[in-house]
């Protein structure tokens, strides 16, 4: 036992015995969650002003709506949109709190969703773009109820599991943790909207639409560049994942690729089951390409040191020569080479026009409502956006906290500053770009959605790169005789 615990009990503890140890984050979450229910429900903030009688008798007439396959996923949305908000804010009353107190903030939270859920829809009765109808307050309802059930049967085992987050130090024990965190995430994405169907005739209509293709290439876009473009989306969203499995010392890399193509294998298998979607067995290629990548950037950044440990125990002259500190401007360049795929991918096909009224007139995007132009899609168009714009930009904030990271401590503080910087200027310039381009339709969501996905590669890699652990540097008497 260390001194340090000899004379601090406490420091032996679970974060888990503090039970409000991080009640703050929950607060925190709970109120940006509720602010993006609130704004999302209002988009695009088509204020029309009526009378609050004519309000409360045409709300009295809301309906009941049949829904078919085509509004089985927007009835599901609205569930799952209020499942977190619940979950968040049944942590923020109950989490450390005695049982009778943690029975009465749950009646009282219901009571405060079913009132949230009434006055959304009550108050999309000024906004005609939204649709009000009695299934949505229904939905709504039971997402609430789901939550507030999900946090009493997992509540404190997700509290736990979320404050092990801060003593994960070991790369292994990190890796896994964002692997699996990764992984949810892009099975949710993958059977979104959840239209899900076992009916043979429906997954026969499916085929018949052109969901379902067999021949590998064979659906991909006419024009190259958007067939690039799609290609590239779908190697990107397997490449993390490869990327953080293949960080576990124990696991080698043709491990970490079976295992990335296992996972791309199921997803195909379960979109079969979800009506919206295309499985395309061009799918498991790109998923085997990007498997493939993630595996070798592990090795060629050095994270994955399993291998290269061994080696450097075997051969004591390696670690002067391969100092995983040392200078380079290799990380530098590949971001800058990555821009320039990002400028080929958005800017494509060149046609930029320079005509001053034209420009004038596309300067309106600037004074677009955030995520406007997402509300006019569908939720699960919304989400593939959100995953592209970040999943592109994610590579370029890694290799720039690769670079900074190999800098000579003195200055790794001013390039830090100036990675930032980069990372919400590029997604910047690629907006402007656009906007000279007629095809294109330039958004500040998308910046927004690019800068986020820049930063977040950033901070994930300087995360990971933190826990690594240090190569030692030779010592004269490790330098083997000549």
């Amino acid at each position: 036992m260390s001194a340090t615990h000899r004379r601090n009990p406490a420091a032996r503890r679970n974060p888990s015995d503090h039970p409000r140890a991080r009640s703050s984050h929950l607060l925190i979450a709970g109120v940006a969650y509720l602010a993006f229910v609130i704004y999302g429900s209002l988009v695009p903030l088509d204020f029309r002003p009526m009378p609050l009688s004519d309000a409360v008798a045409a709300f009295r007439q809301v309906s009941f709506l049949q829904l078919g396959i085509g509004s089985r996923a927007d009835w599901v949305a609205n569930l799952l949109l209020f499942i977190p908000l619940t979950f968040l804010w049944s942590g923020v009353l109950c989490h450390g709190r005695s049982a009778p107190v943690q029975v009465i903030a749950t009646l009282f939270l219901l009571a405060a969703a079913l009132a949230l859920c009434v006055g959304i829809e009550f108050t999309q009765l000024f906004f005609p773009p939204r649709t009000v109808s009695q299934n949505d307050m229904f939905a709504e309802t039971l997402g609430g109820v789901l939550g507030i059930l999900a946090w009493w049967a997992m509540g404190a085992r997700w509290m736990r599991w979320y404050q092990s987050w801060y003593r994960a130090k070991a790369p292994d024990e990190l890796s896994q943790r964002l692997t699996w965190t990764y992984a949810a995430g892009v099975f949710a994405y993958g059977v979104l909207p959840l239209d899900l169907t076992l009916s043979g005739v429906e997954i026969f209509h499916k085929w018949r639409e052109g969901k379902i293709a067999l021949l590998p290439f064979a659906s991909l876009p006419a024009d190259p560049m958007f067939a690039l473009y799609e290609l590239a989306t779908d190697v990107a969203l397997w490449l993390p994942l490869a990327f953080l499995w293949r960080l576990r010392p124990q696991r080698s890399g043709l491990q970490a690729w079976k295992m990335t193509f296992g996972a791309v294998f199921l997803l195909e298998a379960l979109q079969l089951f979800v009506y919206s979607r295309s499985s395309d067995v061009t799918d498991l290629f790109t998923g085997a390409a990007g498997a493939a990548l993630g595996v070798w950037l592990a090795l060629k950044t050095g994270a994955a040191g399993s291998v290269g440990h061994a080696a450097r125990r075997a051969n004591p002259v390696e670690p002067s020569r391969r100092n995983g500190d040392a200078f380079s401007w290799w990380p530098l360049i590949g971001a800058i080479g990555w821009m320039g795929v990002l400028m080929l991918l958005f800017w494509y096909p060149f046609n930029f026009v320079s005509d001053g009224a034209y420009l004038r007139e596309r300067l309106g995007f600037l004074e677009r409502v955030p995520f406007v132009t997402y509300y006019y899609g569908t939720e699960f168009r919304a989400i593939t956006e959100v995953f592209h714009k970040t999943l592109f930009f994610a590579p370029l904030g890694a290799l720039l906290a690769w670079f900074v990271g190999r800098l000579p401590w003195l200055w790794r503080f001013y390039a830090a500053m100036a990675a930032v910087v980069a990372l919400l200027v590029a997604p910047m310039l690629i907006e402007f770009g656009q906007m000279l381009l007629p095809e294109k339709f330039p958004d500040t969501t998308d910046w927004f959605l690019e800068s986020l996905g820049g930063l977040l590669g950033y901070f994930a890699f300087r995360r990971i790169r933190a826990a690594l652990p240090k190569r030692p540097a030779a010592s004269p008497t490790s330098v083997a005789p000549s």
